[in-house]
């Protein structure tokens, strides 16, 4: 009888240790893994080119918008040449307004041309014209 006591003891201590292994132990009862998307997959990216910076007579800034980070190396590669990059969207303070366009190389995106009255644009009117003239669509600021 003891014997056997022993031997049913020692299988609830087996079973026990086994169920323990089995379900990963403790580790088990901490929060799940996220399984969604990463952020850097999802998120959208946004960075503007200032003209303005490099070319007081040139009175634009543009905002790049994607999903896409080869979307936007490209475009933050070809401003720092010519202008100022930064990692967030224009500065629209004194804006007119904007023309905004889909790109879709690299990922695909929207570039958003903003004008101020230094342009040589007076009016928001003239904005809408020039977005309209040139297939795009307008964007207040």
């Amino acid at each position: 009888m003891t014997c056997l006591r022993i031997s049913f003891l020692l299988a609830i201590c087996v079973w026990s240790t086994g169920c323990n292994q089995d379900l990963g132990g403790d580790t088990d009862m901490e929060s799940p893994q996220d399984m969604t998307m990463p952020a850097d997959m999802t998120a959208t990216l946004k960075g503007s080119c200032d003209l303005r910076k490099n070319s007081p007579a040139s009175q634009e800034c543009r905002d790049y918008e994607s999903t896409s980070t080869q979307f936007i190396s490209t475009y933050k590669g070809t401003c720092t040449n010519a202008a100022a990059w930064q990692d967030a969207l224009c500065n629209r303070s004194g804006a007119l307004g904007g023309c905004r366009t889909m790109i879709p190389n690299l990922g695909g995106g929207t570039l958003t041309q903003w004008y101020f009255a230094q342009s040589g644009l007076m009016t928001q009117s003239d904005v809408q014209a020039k977005c309209t003239s040139a297939g795009q669509m307008f964007v207040a600021p």
